[in-house]
């Protein structure tokens, strides 16, 4: 439960992922509605399933922590979303410069 409440938290203090915003936003916002629907499913079996479903809170509240990528490319947008786990996400980002548009 703790998981839960400390994920929750964080993707309300840091927000959505940035990806959402990029040319293939659309993949990340799909990917991230199949994770909380599975997650809140998850939720409704007692004992691990609870565990798991707030360890899954946790893994997206901790994913946007270091800052999102822009979301422009497919990779991007994949890695981005919630069912990686959030070190391969801040290792996607780190070092990546952002781009408003891959069509400038």
């Amino acid at each position: 439960m703790g998981a839960s409440i400390v994920g929750t938290g964080l993707s309300a203090a840091f927000g959505p992922s940035k990806e959402y915003g990029g040319d293939y936003g659309n993949v990340t916002k799909t990917m991230d509605a199949a994770y909380d629907a599975i997650q809140g499913a998850v939720g409704f079996i007692p004992g691990y399933g609870q565990a798991v479903a707030g360890l899954m809170a946790l893994n997206k509240g901790l994913s946007n922590v270091f800052g999102s990528t822009s979301g422009n490319t497919l990779q991007d947008a994949i890695l981005g979303s919630a069912f990686m786990p959030a070190p391969v996400k801040w290792l996607n980002m780190a070092g990546k410069s952002t781009s408003r548009s891959v069509h400038n």
